[in-house]
């Protein structure tokens, strides 16, 4: 028999992610990213470390970080989910070899927070051991040069950002505060980047999978269960970096699965246009009936196939009941998906049903259709 069923106003973020079926993959296009909305956080400072500085160019397609500083953060106002980011980095003249780099997963206030975790992966020009000053209590540690991904807890002190490792001396760096080095890039990963040259950035992000791409080549492929959160920049003690032309995208794509179960007029079909962020979707579902006659579209957040007790199967759980009517042509149904990142990736399982009374219970079932929500 079909499980409960909640019949309600339907949320906002649901309604953003509802589309259609058939087998419709969209190309992956990348939106510019406009940096003006991004925040700018850094760690306590170190004797002799400012705080970052990060200027914003006019139209926002870009932005430096001019202070030899302390580790400093520059990140999105949008979390990374099933994300491809893509950008330039580029060192302007300047005579320091110290890390330039990029954060995802991080969240806001995880410069001071004692729970924090996320991926950091930074760029050394040159190897160097050194030891920082107050407030950090831990002895020094030596930097190598190259590229190379690593998973940061806590509030790491700046010695322990600075050689990717767990010192863990009292009272400025418990246990939990780290920076563990999960591998080095297969290219770059003992050579260090050069002044005055653009380097073009891919990353390809899910909650499983990073992928590091410079100029084209696969340098870092690491898998795990890695936190959802920001995207953003890394500087530490570098100054005169600037990062540029960064785009964001995720593929949007949509499929129907089962069997569906006829009417009249045979199985209802139900489709409509990609889902894509700030689009307007098109949702249509078949009448197999016949004539005019009331239904329901389901909305789920995974699939089923549940005994419906009408003959026909429920292909959605859990799921939310929205009463439509059904014309002879069919409906159609337009909702707006908003102009928002955040929704990149999400999922949505859909199905629609209607009376006919030449269906063997009086229901005729559609497939289901799952949709991933992109750009």
């Amino acid at each position: 028999m079909i499980r409960s069923v909640r019949v309600s106003p339907l949320p906002a973020w649901v309604l953003a992610l509802v589309a259609q079926g058939g087998i419709a993959v969209g190309l992956c296009a990348q939106v510019p990213l406009d940096l003006r909305s991004w925040t700018a956080e850094s760690y306590p400072a170190v004797s002799g470390f400012d705080n970052g500085r990060w200027t914003v160019s006019g139209d926002g397609t870009s932005v430096t970080q001019s202070v030899n500083g302390q580790p400093t953060l520059f990140y999105s106002p949008f979390d990374v989910m099933s994300l491809r980011i893509d950008g330039r980095i580029r060192v302007g003249t300047s005579g320091d070899n110290d890390y330039i780099g990029f954060v995802i997963g991080v969240r806001p206030g995880d410069p001071a927070n004692p729970a924090a975790e996320y991926l950091l992966i930074d760029w050394k020009r040159g190897t160097q051991l050194y030891d920082f000053g107050a407030p950090s209590c831990t002895s020094g540690s030596t930097a190598d040069r190259g590229l190379a991904v690593s998973h940061v807890h806590g509030i790491p002190t700046a010695d322990e950002f600075w050689g990717h490792v767990n010192l863990d001396t009292a009272p400025c760096s418990g246990p939990s505060d780290r920076v563990d080095e999960l591998a080095r890039a297969t290219n770059l990963g003992d050579s260090g980047w050069v002044n005055q040259t653009d380097y073009a950035f891919t990353f390809v992000f899910d909650p499983s999978r990073l992928e590091v791409w410079v100029d084209g080549v696969l340098e870092i492929a690491v898998s795990g269960v890695f936190p959802i959160g920001r995207f953003g920049f890394y500087n530490f003690s570098q100054g005169t970096v600037t990062y540029s032309a960064f785009q964001a995208g995720c593929t949007a794509s949509t499929v129907n699965y089962g069997l569906g179960y006829a009417g009249s007029l045979g199985v209802p079909g139900l489709g409509s246009s990609l889902p894509q962020i700030g689009t307007t979707l098109s949702i249509v579902g078949g009448n197999a009936a016949g004539v005019p006659c009331a239904g329901v579209l389901l909305y789920g957040f995974a699939p089923a196939d549940l005994d419906s007790g009408f003959l026909g199967r429920i292909l959605v759980e859990p799921f939310l009941l929205e009463g439509l009517a059904f014309p002879v042509e069919g409906m159609t149904k337009l909702l707006g998906i908003p102009n928002d990142l955040t929704f990149c990736g999400g999922r949505l399982y859909l199905q629609a049903l209607h009376l006919d009374a030449g269906a063997g219970a009086g229901l005729a079932f559609s497939p289901g259709l799952r949709l991933v929500i992109g750009t």
